[in-house]
């Protein structure tokens, strides 16, 4: 069965990631709120200082907007995550009992976790991956039990919403980064001039062309970590034509060629990881 990013309307995504060899990726960015279980390995997140270490067993919440570090250490060869990232009508729509919870600024590490919460995120992605006929209504009441399961521990998730204009276009590109988006339709979209928004932008210290950069290369890093997709394809999803383009823009935002993040993180026919680090 190939890999794949698999998305349900109105309730989230999810994936698993592999990874053989311990790579160092910088400024990963995660738009949405997401849950990462650790199955195989540890997974690393560096932010200003701060710093997760997430085993085997353990999970991590991550708000959505964030940029962290990341390294994903495996264990005998091999780290595997699963993730969910939840959809924003999900979080808006959560009502926990206990009325203090404390929101997620920028990460929750989740220790001692017991086989309850395995069951239930087993459920909440089967709940967006399955070819079952599970309804919204039940997928949402899967993916809201993750939430409940966050509440155990007195943290929720923010409710999503930009409040910079770097966000608000980071949000637009991301709904489609194969586009071929103008600075003036974002200005459009966002009611305002080009001229106000490139100037707002600059004022934020980033360009258009270089969120835009920065989406396509966070979407292209996901279906290479977590999908079967060829570099070809994954390329042109993320909106270049132009193989080698591609390569020379993703090598220059994370330090590694599509090729390196391909190697490392694909499987055979039978599900057992390709050792070709020596080739």
């Amino acid at each position: 069965m190939k890999r794949s990013i698999l998305s349900k309307e109105g309730v989230g995504l999810t994936a698993t990631v592999i990874q053989k060899r311990e790579l160092y990726l910088a400024r990963v960015v995660t738009d949405l709120p997401t849950l990462v279980y650790i199955k195989k390995g540890t997974k690393s997140l560096k932010q200003n200082g701060l710093e997760f270490d997430i085993h085997a067993g353990e999970a991590v919440a991550i708000a959505g907007g964030q940029a962290f570090d990341v390294i994903n250490r495996p264990f005998e060869g091999e780290f595997e995550a699963v993730w969910i990232a939840f959809h924003p009508n999900v979080i808006r729509n959560y009502k926990p009992i206990e009325q203090n919870l404390e929101e997620i600024d920028p990460a929750f590490k989740l220790s001692s976790l017991g086989s309850g919460f395995a069951e239930a995120f087993r459920l909440a992605a089967e709940s967006i991956t399955t070819n079952q006929n599970i309804s919204e209504q039940i997928s949402i009441h899967r993916v809201t039990e993750i939430l409940i399961w966050l509440g155990e521990y007195g943290k929720k998730f923010k409710v999503p919403s930009p409040t910079n204009v770097s966000q608000k276009v980071r949000t637009l590109l991301s709904a489609n980064p194969a586009k071929d988006w103008s600075a003036i339709e974002i200005s459009e979209l966002l009611e305002m001039s080009e001229a106000t928004l490139r100037r707002k932008l600059a004022a934020e210290l980033v360009s258009f062309s270089e969120i835009l950069i920065d989406v396509r290369m966070s979407f292209a890093l996901s279906l290479l970590q977590a999908t079967d997709r060829n570099i070809g394809e994954i390329a042109k999803q993320a909106g270049y034509e132009s193989a080698s383009r591609f390569a020379v823009r993703f090598r220059d935002r994370f330090g590694y060629s599509p090729t390196v993040l391909r190697r490392e993180t694909s499987r055979d026919r039978n599900g057992t990881i390709l050792d070709r680090a020596r080739t």
